[in-house]
């Protein structure tokens, strides 16, 4: 997952709009949907409000490119619950490929 695709994911899970996310940060929303939207890159400013005002989220877990959805600092039943998301979306999309193969 991407930066960008991380922060959409913690937004839904959070049920919080990018204008409140920007509002939060101090940010305007025009910046912070260029940010996402890969327009702009994302500043040290960003990813020092964040660091402030999200202690939630992992900002080393944030950058690395290896990680999906385990950037959260929450407790662990909030974390479990995306982990498995995506684990049986994963395997949804697997069985589908097979499927496909068999032509089912």
């Amino acid at each position: 997952m991407t930066i960008s695709e991380k922060i959409y994911h913690y937004l839904k899970i959070k049920d919080m709009q990018v204008k409140d996310f920007a509002e939060k940060l101090a940010i305007s929303r025009v910046t912070i949907s260029a940010m996402l939207n890969g327009r702009n890159r994302f500043s040290q400013d960003f990813f020092e409000a964040l660091h402030e005002k999200f202690p939630d989220i992992d900002i080393n877990l944030l950058l690395d490119k290896n990680t999906e959805t385990r950037f959260l600092k929450t407790d662990q039943s909030e974390e479990s619950s995306s982990e498995r998301i995506q684990t049986l979306e994963n395997g949804l999309r697997d069985m589908k490929k097979i499927f496909n193969k068999m032509k089912i």
